[in-house]
């Protein structure tokens, strides 16, 4: 469990998860560039902006490559690995979630793939989360809700309870819980296959 000592007034942190092997890809998409910026960098940007040392990135394939990678361009930002990340994304939300402090209060859950999502955005989701804080937030795109999103503390139990692939949009698909939606259609794409590599070259995104 991450104990720096740091004090700051909110207690929402930015927890990245960065741990796929980019199976489908052949090649770590982390590194992938979009004005000479990894998309890991460009997402840990984002939410330095939102949660400024209060960022924990879960790595998993490539683990040592990009922590080389993040100790040179985010000293500040904080690591930890999911040694099973071959069991899938419930397995690196578990770790992270298992990981941040005894006083964070919700997790600003972002992954490392989807481009279109800068700083403004997770901006948006924050500012619904501090209307109401206890209850979760969520980006809505393609008539459905999902990352990025605010996980309170209080769903973290159900969450860590996820096996196999799957993450924030199952969370948020439970009856029970009823998510403040922000609508957010720059998170609909994702970067997983060459074919999305090559449309990554072509769009034209906001810093």
């Amino acid at each position: 469990m991450i104990d720096s000592g740091r004090h700051q007034p909110s207690g929402l942190w930015s927890l990245i998860l960065a741990a796929g092997g980019s199976s489908r890809l052949g090649t770590p998409k982390q590194l992938l560039r979009i004005h000479a910026q990894p998309l890991l960098c460009r997402a840990i940007m984002a939410a330095e902006n939102n949660t400024p040392d209060q960022v924990l990135v879960v790595l998993g394939a490539h683990a040592l490559k990009l922590r080389l990678l993040l100790n040179r361009r985010h000293p500040n930002v904080y690591t930890i690995t999911n040694t099973n990340w071959l069991n899938g994304m419930a397995s690196s939300l578990a770790v992270g979630l298992s990981a941040l402090p005894a006083r964070a209060s919700a997790a600003l859950l972002i992954l490392s793939d989807q481009p279109g999502v800068n700083a403004q955005s997770l901006r948006r989701l924050v500012h619904a989360w501090n209307i109401r804080p206890r209850q979760a937030v969520a980006a809505h795109y393609e008539g459905r809700s999902g990352a990025p999103a605010v996980i309170p503390r209080k769903l973290w139990a159900i969450a860590k309870k996820f096996t196999g692939d799957i993450g924030a949009r199952h969370l948020l698909r439970d009856g029970d819980i009823v998510p403040t939606i922000v609508p957010m259609p720059e998170a609909v794409f994702d970067v997983d296959t060459e074919q999305d590599q090559a449309r990554l070259a072509n769009r034209d995104f906001r810093r």
